[in-house]
């Protein structure tokens, strides 16, 4: 049995346990987004939490000394998928949380959607449908923290000692589960501290001329085979995008061994620009082209459709974009175009009107990495 057999057995296992639904950075180079697949370790996990949500409230505190979260109890389903419009956050539910400021970063997490304020870089709140809880983690601003849709870890790197340490907080006790010493030359980015992307119990590190493989509660440290330096990506359950040095080429990798499940290139498409976006559970990739801003933020994509890959199948197939895309957690594609939220199967086939409803446009979705 390999390791891809056993987390479908545990994942299986965890899907029949009758529990509510488990609905819900790589760069913003402030026009594109990128995205993920579910880790079977965590699905048990998931699925005590989502019984723990359905029992009554997640108490979230603790200390961490200077740096101490302040997080307050939260209720309702912690991993609903959402669009944000402005400063409201939709549900796909049909229920509505007022966030009190532009939302640019909606991340899956276990216990909720981690947000970040396009009015302050540093503020960061937890969101589920009872509504929102700020978070005080210290200094975030300028920093690519790293989360797991299917874990309550949050992590990013601080400045300490000759380099810099990988800190690991857990969102359900508010305790600093991890700080890693980490060493290596930096300076391909421009956040104040290397980039982190957390699966399960490792963080990776993005250095110049490699990328470090932190396994945080180990406190080991190793250089990930599948990934190069000077590259952000996230890590889906051992899965990951990475890209040539030109951009031009984009592969779907196996982390831990840097098999190559998918390559493309940017040749292949009409406008030579494309990201490819992994879905939560890691099975399927979209090509999505880059969008372009106008003056007032309002984004499109370049092209209409894109081709989504299925991984294990090796076929591909035309979906229609509209004007933003994201994945929920359980793989379906979200799609908003005008006042318009559909949800629909991962290849984008088959699409149903949600309870969703927009005054203008949607700002941003659930499901895609968008921080700058």
């Amino acid at each position: 049995m390999t390791d891809n057999d056993l987390r479908t057995l545990l994942r299986d296992a965890a899907d029949e346990v009758s529990v509510p639904r488990l609905a819900t950075d790589e760069l913003h180079l402030r026009v594109r987004a990128v995205r993920r697949r579910r880790r079977a370790r965590w699905a048990a996990g998931a699925a005590a939490l989502a019984i723990a949500g359905a029992l009554g409230t997640y108490a979230l505190s603790g200390t961490l000394g200077g740096d101490e979260p302040h997080i307050a109890a939260a209720e309702g389903d912690p991993r609903g998928w959402a669009v944000a419009e402005g400063g409201s956050v939709h549900f796909g539910d049909g229920s509505v949380v007022t966030y009190g400021g532009t939302v640019n970063d909606l991340r899956y997490t276990s216990v909720g959607l981690l947000a970040r304020s396009t009015q302050s870089n540093a503020r960061l709140s937890l969101i589920t449908t009872a509504g929102v809880q700020p978070l005080d983690l210290g200094d975030v601003s300028d920093r690519l923290i790293g989360t797991d849709p299917d874990s309550p870890y949050v992590s990013w790197t601080v400045e300490g000692g000759d380099g810099w340490l990988v800190r690991v907080i857990d969102l359900v006790t508010g305790e600093k589960v991890a700080d890693v010493p980490i060493s290596g030359k930096y300076t391909w980015a421009g956040w104040k501290t290397p980039p982190v992307a957390v699966d399960g119990e490792h963080a990776y590190v993005a250095l110049d001329d490699r990328t470090l493989d932190v396994e945080w509660r180990a406190g080991k440290v190793s250089t990930a085979k599948g990934l190069p330096g000077s590259y952000t990506t996230e890590v889906l359950n051992g899965r990951a995008v990475t890209q040539d040095a030109t951009g031009e080429t984009q592969r779907v990798v196996e982390v831990a061994t840097g098999q190559v499940l998918l390559t493309t290139r940017s040749t292949e498409f009409p406008d030579d620009l494309i990201r490819l976006k992994l879905s939560p559970d890691g099975t399927h990739a979209l090509a999505a082209p880059y969008s372009t801003c106008d003056e007032h933020d309002n984004c499109r994509y370049d092209t209409p459709t894109a081709p989504i890959h299925d991984l294990g199948q090796g076929t591909e197939t035309a979906v229609e974009l509209g004007d933003h895309i994201g994945w929920a957690p359980g793989g379906q594609l979200i799609r908003a175009s005008g006042t318009k939220v559909e949800i629909c199967d991962q290849v984008g086939k088959e699409c149903a009107d949600t309870p969703v409803t927009l005054k203008k446009r949607a700002d941003t979705i659930s499901g895609t990495m968008n921080q700058s």
